[in-house]
């Protein structure tokens, strides 16, 4: 159901609400036991207390609506502060980035290596921003954890190859300068 739709329906259900109530207050009169000045004035009094019943009910809602605008006044300043903080830290990781390119840049026309330079200032650049967004973005958190756990698996197993690499050092066997033993002329291959 369309906006447009509701409010139609909406308006219709005011319509008949109002008609019934001047409907029940024609017939009320038509019946009533008591004569039409008396019935008035029960009528005034009361009307005139569902009138001060009804300016109760809107200062409440006055009230409510106050605490409600403060509320939502309160948050929109929360968010424009976080949003102006993420915003400086982001500008100043692009200021940093900036600088990182004017050094490469520097570098690289040292040692004039210019038909590579920008390949390699891309490759940085694209890789500080989105190592800048890894950080900075909370949509980002279930990727940092992927990345901290796979920085944590390849440092357990450097960890343990150079661990292996010192024990076969400490036990006399020859080693290359990759780290992996050297076997014997004429010994057959070892399965892992």
């Amino acid at each position: 159901m369309s906006t447009g739709e509701r409010r139609e329906t909406g308006g219709g259900h005011v319509g008949t609400l109002v008609l019934a109530t001047v409907l029940g207050v024609g017939l009320g009169l038509l019946a009533a036991p008591q004569a039409g000045t008396e019935t008035r004035q029960a009528l005034r009094r009361r009307i005139a207390a569902m009138g001060e019943d009804l300016d109760g009910e809107l200062e409440e809602l006055h009230a409510r609506g106050g605490r409600a605008r403060r509320a939502v006044r309160d948050r929109a300043a929360q968010l424009r502060r976080r949003g102006r903080k993420t915003y400086e830290e982001a500008s100043d990781a692009l200021e940093d980035l900036d600088e990182d390119i004017d050094d490469v840049l520097e570098d690289e026309e040292e040692e004039e290596e210019e038909s590579s330079a920008l390949p390699t200032v891309l490759t940085v650049a694209a890789g500080l921003a989105a190592a800048a967004y890894l950080l900075a973005s909370e949509r980002a958190a279930p990727a940092r954890e992927r990345v901290r756990e796979a920085a944590a698996t390849v440092r357990d197993e450097a960890e343990a190859r150079w661990d292996r690499f010192q024990h076969r050092r400490e036990n006399g066997q020859p080693t290359r300068d990759s780290g992996s033993r050297v076997d014997a002329p004429g010994s057959a291959p070892q399965a892992s």
